[in-house]
């Protein structure tokens, strides 16, 4: 983790604003040429009583599960609209800090820079672990997109204040699109492939599906 932001990571209302702003700074949007990735983490995080995270390591070559995290916490902060990290960036810090094996990249059940301040759920992630990240969603959170064909590889530009900020994906013929977005050191292309590749069971990247069946039993 980087030693300069771990003062920054106290969640209170007085400096949310502040960390939004200090993580979107730092976020590096940029394609990385033969990015090939082998185990890719899945984080998703689910609610009832308590919170249950959950971190599956997938690795693309074997087409297997390498390592599981799960566990449940207690429910941390509020929902705040648009400031999804506060609540779930402890939860799945503490999970990815658990993981004994090496991975490449990170897959997290949000977005990325596709974001009002620019600093979704994937970018807080990348940013502090400095890991390439990418935001996978189900539904748009700001932006615009044309129409696509769902045939799957299909997709289409997210634009948002004239930018693009992410991209609306078919990734699984005759289904709706999901929603990708950069979290750092990854471009919108890589995101994209890694995502499309990973899209083997479902419309979801597998560690991505594997992480949300085990945080919700």
């Amino acid at each position: 983790m980087q030693a300069d932001l771990k003062s920054e990571m106290v969640f209170s209302d007085k400096n949310i604003e502040k960390l939004y702003g200090t993580i979107s700074k730092k976020v590096i949007v940029k394609e990385v040429p033969n990015f090939y990735p082998v185990n890719v983490v899945g984080c998703d995080v689910s609610y009832r009583e308590k919170a249950k995270v959950s971190c599956v390591v997938f690795n693309i070559n074997e087409k297997l599960v390498t390592e599981e995290i799960t566990f449940e916490r207690e429910v941390y902060p509020e929902y705040i609209p648009t400031k999804f990290a506060i609540r779930e960036m402890p939860l799945i810090g503490e999970a990815i800090s658990s993981i004994s094996v090496p991975f490449d990249c990170v897959i997290v059940d949000g977005h990325g820079i596709a974001h009002p301040d620019r600093a979704g759920l994937a970018c807080f992630v990348g940013v502090i672990f400095d890991l390439p990240t990418i935001g996978c969603a189900k539904n748009l959170l700001v932006g615009e997109f044309e129409a696509i064909s769902l045939k799957k590889g299909n997709w289409a530009d997210v634009t948002y204040k004239g930018e693009k900020v992410g991209e609306a994906i078919c990734s699984k013929s005759d289904t709706k699109p999901i929603f990708i977005s950069p979290g750092n050191k990854v471009g919108f292309k890589n995101a994209r492939n890694i995502i499309l590749n990973l899209s083997i069971n479902s419309k979801y990247p597998e560690p991505l599906r594997l992480a949300d069946i085990k945080s919700r039993k």
